[in-house]
């Protein structure tokens, strides 16, 4: 019995399964629930860099290539990411603000932590596309959700102001 069944060196290597991460999206058109592969990296910092991020709707087979869809961060209003818990080495004093956005058709109320001497520049639109606002609310004509983590495309908004 044991020659029956042991391992062929042809056999093929099993393809690893990537980790995934839940993660939100609001566009103007729709919200959709799904995954991103995991990462060492905050995803504020992804989006600031502009590039296009794999994502897989909610219900989606990981191992089907076709499942998964090219997200360009320009076209996103809002992004609730994976939890990320930064290293406290990497961890910059910031100003705290809470703001209120109008986007689309959401609005955003949370806290806005930022660098010292933006406090009173919260247009950061052309160094920091994305701002990532905590203890977020995000309320429509229909519904209002917290999370802990809201990003808000800052080239998208119609509306800022303090809270």
């Amino acid at each position: 019995m044991d020659r029956l069944f042991r391992r062929s060196d042809d056999a093929p290597e099993p393809v690893p399964q990537p980790q995934l991460e839940p993660m939100h999206v609001y566009t103007r058109d729709i919200e959709v629930a799904g995954h991103v592969r995991a990462t060492s990296e905050r995803m504020t910092d992804i989006l600031q860099r502009g590039e296009e991020l794999a994502f897989l709707p909610e219900g989606a087979d990981p191992a089907n290539p076709d499942s998964w869809m090219a997200l360009a961060p320009r076209s996103v209003l809002l992004v609730v990411p994976p939890p990320y818990v930064s290293p406290p080495e990497k961890r910059l004093h910031r100003q705290t603000q809470q703001v209120v956005i109008r986007i689309g058709a959401y609005l955003v109320t949370g806290t806005a932590h930022l660098r010292p001497g933006y406090e009173q520049d919260l247009f950061l639109r052309a160094t920091q596309p994305f701002l990532p606002l905590t203890d977020a609310v995000i309320a429509s004509d229909s519904r209002q959700v917290a999370y802990e983590v809201v990003i808000v495309n800052l080239g998208e908004m119609e509306e800022l102001r303090e809270a």
